[in-house]
């Protein structure tokens, strides 16, 4: 695969089996999310902006997504929020991550967002340098912060991109 066979474009409600799908193979990894389990359509697509939703597409199927969860619903956050950006197993490691951070900070720009935060886990090393070589930077760690249901404890590196073009 190379990346230049892949195509991002606007996700559609129709591409969440092949969402959902590449959601859980990150899930599985352990070092994605909190989540145990990719949610039903419903519950996702009410927690999220129903702009800045990208899929990368490859011969027809989904091997990556990103989106944008507001932080707040207080109008003084509205242009604060939390990134996703999840890649098939297959699809790993050849730029597609890269590709869909891109697409997403430009049309978060677009939609007037300024801040970009995002949540890592510190195990999860390419998802940091990824956030890190688009513009991220770190703003500190949460130690501790979550608890796996076998009661593993979690750390959360927080990371921020500020826009260069919105809120200046």
């Amino acid at each position: 695969m190379s990346v230049h066979d892949v195509s991002l474009r606007s996700m559609v409600p129709e591409d969440w089996p092949g969402v959902r799908r590449v959601y859980q193979e990150g899930i599985e990894t352990g070092h994605a999310t909190f989540e145990q389990i990719a949610p039903e359509w419903g519950p996702w697509n009410a927690s999220k902006r129903p702009d800045c939703r990208i899929v990368a597409v490859l011969d027809g199927e989904v091997v990556g997504f990103a989106a944008l969860s507001p932080t707040s619903t207080r109008p003084v956050y509205e242009g604060v929020c939390e990134v996703m950006v999840y890649v098939s197993v297959a699809a790993r490691r050849g730029g597609v991550g890269r590709r869909l951070l891109e697409r997403l900070v430009v049309e978060s720009e677009e939609a007037g967002i300024w801040t970009l935060q995002a949540g890592i886990f510190p195990e999860n090393e390419a998802s940091l340098r990824l956030h890190r070589g688009s513009g991220f930077r770190q703003i500190g760690t949460r130690e501790r912060i979550g608890r796996f249901a076998d009661g593993r404890w979690r750390d959360v590196v927080i990371l921020e991109r500020r826009s260069s073009t919105v809120g200046s």
